[in-house]
């Protein structure tokens, strides 16, 4: 083959590249001028021009990429470069296209996305985006498809080509350090963490024994509650992801209209801690008193099996409580010792959504506001001479929510406890109830910080002492913290030390001292991500070992 024979097919090679890139960045704009307008929250313009800035720059390195492969693959080889080329590509572009919708989400919660496992990206797409919302992946790979074998020529504009990446390639770098593009941000802390890791203290965690059928197995064994009881109706009111420091800013003051009417009758716990920084993981520790060792959404079969074993929801249940799990999403696979539950209320159940506000950005946060529950809830405890209710509420696990009605998220939880107090007022059922408002976690993205852990624990109740509680307590406790205020007896011993799990993106494990101290560990690396006080690595990574080794036996896979 002659030299203009090569150079024509290499040019040939480079348009289709070059076409999918043009296609992509036509189809991600209007993916992202779509979410503004659907979205009408105007702050989300800007972060959208930016992702969609750095998408041009990904796609842009890509192209260089291809053109690299292209420039320095041998003849022989040529065909096969450029198919991989453009197959890198049409993934690529697929995968941008899929994120738009979730930016919102991101910026709230911006994880690596090259850390997630397997599991937690089934997840990700079954259950919380849902199958359906990849069809901007799909329709992005068809019109590209389709541009490959389209007989159009692309016009010679060398010169404004080099311009315009000029110019992305300069707006690219300035705004890199705060980037909104999910992808863009993952490279940056794959970087980050290549160059600046720290050294490996401990190994890996091993895989825990298998359970088998002949392990021991965890019995089922009530919660010692005996009769009389100071309350007829439990509420278990679990908040989304605040933290002690901002409720007792906002929340536990003159300003909080709910606070300053039960302030007299309630009990507020001050170094209460939760054990996982996912929702799911920290109900089960709630009711079951038992540590999930795992990242909430890893694979369920690691871990499912503790939802059989001895817990609140079935202590209450044998004392004749009518026991309702409420949660106001459209979808909701995560439900703690879901067979213990008598109903479990979803959005469908609620018996109108009109007047309330609802989204549906994705299948996981498809849900309607929680106080649309309340009448369902009130109404189901007044049929009943003994309720416990598990509310999880939803209003604040989205930030859409908050463009959407105004409200802080502490001030629409002071809204929703001011009506459900008042409804149960005025069903006569508030002397002879029990309110336990607790938080499940705090900032996911910040697994290492220990005073993220720190969640706030408020107790209300006709028999319930006022007053401030300091002692080191965590999710493990509150079984037995709901048992003590319903027969008048103690309060569980305060803990001396508690372990934590986080998060979502990585597997991170520590430790928190009552003493203050703590520390961190990233499962991946085995580096400290943070530490205070005299607590060893090699030590937390044995004693975590062994809790894992035991939590395998009891309720792992079945081999």
């Amino acid at each position: 083959m002659n030299t203009n024979t090569a150079r024509n097919e290499g040019a040939r090679g480079g348009e289709r590249e070059t076409r999918l890139i043009l296609v992509f960045s036509a189809s991600q704009l209007v993916l992202h001028l779509w979410q503004c307008i659907e979205s009408g929250d105007p702050r989300l313009w800007l972060p959208h021009a930016v992702a969609y800035l750095h998408d041009l720059l990904l796609l842009g390195a890509l192209l260089m990429v291809a053109w690299v492969v292209r420039r320095f693959t041998t003849h022989r080889l040529r065909l096969g470069g450029e198919i991989f080329s453009v197959a890198i590509l049409l993934i690529a572009g697929a995968l941008l296209a899929i994120y738009p919708q979730l930016l919102r989400e991101y910026l709230a919660f911006p994880v690596n996305v090259f850390a997630t496992d397997g599991a937690s990206a089934r997840v990700l797409l079954t259950e919380y985006l849902g199958l359906w919302r990849l069809w901007p992946a799909g329709v992005a790979f068809v019109i590209a498809a389709a541009a490959l074998v389209a007989p159009i020529r692309l016009p010679e504009w060398h010169r404004a080509r080099l311009l315009l990446w000029t110019i992305v390639v300069a707006l690219g770098i300035v705004t890199l350090p705060r980037s909104p593009n999910p992808f863009l941000h993952s490279l940056k802390e794959e970087a980050v963490a290549l160059f600046t890791r720290s050294e490996r203290v401990v190994p890996s965690l091993q895989r825990p024994p298998w359970r088998t059928n002949a392990a021991p197995t965890a019995t089922r064994v009530s919660l010692t509650i005996g009769e009389p009881l100071t309350a007829d109706h439990v509420f278990l009111i679990v908040l989304e992801g605040v933290t002690s420091a901002d409720f007792e800013n906002d929340f536990v003051n003159e300003d909080s209209k709910f606070f300053s009417r039960v302030s007299e009758r309630a009990m507020y716990f001050r170094r209460y801690y939760a054990t996982n920084l996912d929702s799911y993981t920290s109900l089960i520790a709630m009711l079951t008193s038992v540590q999930v060792p795992y990242r909430a959404y890893a694979d369920e079969s690691l871990y499912g099996a503790v939802n059989q074993t001895a817990n609140l929801t079935h202590s209450l249940r044998d004392l004749g409580f009518f026991t309702l799990f409420v949660s106001t999403y459209a979808h909701q696979p995560f439900v703690p010792t879901r067979n213990d539950w008598d109903r479990v209320l979803d959005r469908g159940d609620l018996p109108s959504l009109e007047g309330w506000v609802s989204l549906g950005s994705s299948r996981m946060e498809a849900a309607t506001e929680d106080r649309a529950a309340l009448s369902t809830v009130v109404d189901t405890a007044a049929a009943h001479p003994r309720t416990f209710v598990l509310h999880e509420l939803v209003y604040g696990h989205s930030t859409e929510w908050r463009a959407r009605t105004g409200q802080t998220q502490l001030a629409y939880y002071d809204a929703y406890l001011r009506d459900l107090f008042d409804q149960l007022e005025a069903k006569g059922l508030g002397p002879r109830s029990l309110l336990v408002i607790v938080s499940d976690h705090g900032d996911r993205a910040k697994a290492s910080v220990a005073e993220n852990y720190r969640v706030p624990l408020l107790v209300v109740g006709a028999h319930v002492p006022p007053g401030g509680d300091a002692e080191f307590r965590s999710h493990l406790d509150l079984q037995s913290i709901v048992a003590s205020y319903l027969t008048k007896t103690a309060l569980p011993r305060p803990r001396t030390e508690t372990y934590v799990i986080g998060s979502t993106e990585r597997w991170v494990y520590g430790a928190i001292k009552a003493t203050g101290d703590y520390l961190f560990i990233d499962d991946e690396t085995g580096a400290v991500l943070s530490v205070r006080g005299g607590l060893n690595a090699s030590k937390l990574r044995e004693t975590f070992q062994s809790s894992l080794n035991e939590f395998g036996v009891l309720f792992g896979q079945r081999s």
